[in-house]
């Protein structure tokens, strides 16, 4: 099943987040969606019941364009409902913001993300520690200064940060301590050719956390290249190489990323593998990998079909030390029916197989058992056209 996570919605607010405006110009969108489900087992736990939810989305899109700067605010928030107590009511608040200034040579992107979520939402792809009495409030910020030296060539400066913090009872804020999470790289991007680009940096990243014992950090180098190696097809490769501490052990490992896109003659299609060091809640670092694939497909032109594939997995430590499940699998089969100009009706089903996560040092055989959880949704949105003014 797919869960919302607060990470992804902040990097989504990067310089491409931000769509080309007309100079002195606004733009307002209101975006709101109404939603039911059915979820066999909600956390992912053996003997959970299957429970019914209801939730009111609502998405407010607020751009301002000028010659060389543009804004971009973004509030959501959503009520939830279920018919099982143990879960709710609850509700999640967000707010995206980003700013985007270009002079003749420098670019600057500076981004924001705050947002107070329930950790059914935020913790079932991490710690998998889940409460309904439980909130986790996530504060990033992200910039990027871009110098141009001359049409081949580009400076970068990208820093970094990322906190989380928890409220609720204290056996779960004793399980959940929090961290804050700064990260740095400067580099060189070297434009090979209209398709093919090259960059060269050095990166580093530190987490604290009030968890006993617990400081980890990373330095290193990386190698980026991407190539549009057609019109319909791009490649995004990265490998790095750092030295790391992570909770006192100190060693050397490889991050890294490949990205294949591929727009079909109908539809489009998507391939990308990920290796690195993700903050967990529990105030440590965890190495993870994720492979997932995505397949748009239109069927008419009112309707898509969408399906999705994806595989999270954590090393050996991590499942020993009990910080998380050893894998999680997913798959996602949904429909994209455009009803009118502002209207979608958008039914899915998917299904995940996982392991739970059993307490430190545990070998019951209950916890070895793998876990079938399915989900059935229907969502109705209403997105209507951006609402421009110009001065």
């Amino acid at each position: 099943m797919a869960y919302p996570t607060a990470i992804s919605c902040g990097c989504l607010m990067g310089a491409g987040g931000v769509s080309h405006l007309h100079a002195a110009e606004w733009s307002v969108q209101p975006i709101f969606t109404v939603a039911t489900d059915y979820d066999s087992d909600r956390n992912l736990q053996p003997g959970t019941k299957g429970s019914e939810e209801a939730v009111l989305y609502g998405d407010l899109k607020l751009q301002r364009a000028l010659e060389s700067t543009q804004i971009v605010l973004e509030p959501k928030f959503d009520l939830r409902r279920y018919s099982d107590s143990i879960w709710g009511p609850g509700n999640d608040r967000s707010l995206n913001a980003a700013l985007v200034w270009t002079g003749e040579r420098l670019k600057m992107t500076l981004t924001g993300f705050i947002a107070n979520q329930t950790t059914l939402s935020t913790e079932v792809f991490e710690s998998g520690v889940i409460n309904g009495d439980t909130r986790r409030r996530t504060e990033q910020a992200n910039g990027e200064w871009d110098w141009s030296e001359n049409e081949r060539r580009q400076t970068f400066l990208q820093l970094g940060y990322l906190s989380s913090s928890y409220s609720g009872t204290p056996l779960v804020e004793l399980e959940l301590p929090g961290y804050r999470y700064p990260s740095a790289a400067l580099g060189e991007r070297f434009f090979l050719s209209e398709r093919l680009t090259l960059s060269v940096s050095a990166f580093g990243d530190a987490l604290t956390s009030a968890r006993q014992g617990n400081s980890s950090h990373e330095a290193g180098g990386q190698v980026e290249f991407i190539d549009q190696y057609t019109d319909a097809t791009s490649f995004d490769i990265s490998v790095g190489e750092s030295r790391r501490s992570l909770s006192g052990q100190s060693g050397s490992g490889t991050n890294g990323s490949v990205t294949l896109t591929h727009l079909l003659e109908r539809g489009s299609a998507s391939l990308s593998y990920v290796r690195s060091l993700v903050p967990y809640g529990t105030g440590v670092l965890v190495e993870r990998q994720q492979f997932a694939a995505a397949l748009t497909r239109p069927i008419t032109p009112e309707l898509d079909a969408n399906f999705t594939l994806m595989r999270l997995q954590n090393n050996a430590s991590t499942v020993r030390l009990g910080l998380d499940r050893p894998y999680y699998n997913n798959a996602l089969v949904g429909l994209s029916w455009k009803m009118g100009e502002s209207w979608m009706l958008q039914p899915q089903v998917s299904a995940a197989l996982t392991k739970p996560i059993p307490p430190l040092g545990s070998t019951a055989p209950i916890y070895d058992r793998t876990v079938l959880e399915w989900r059935a949704q229907l969502s109705l949105v209403w997105q209507p056209l951006p609402a421009k003014k110009s001065r």
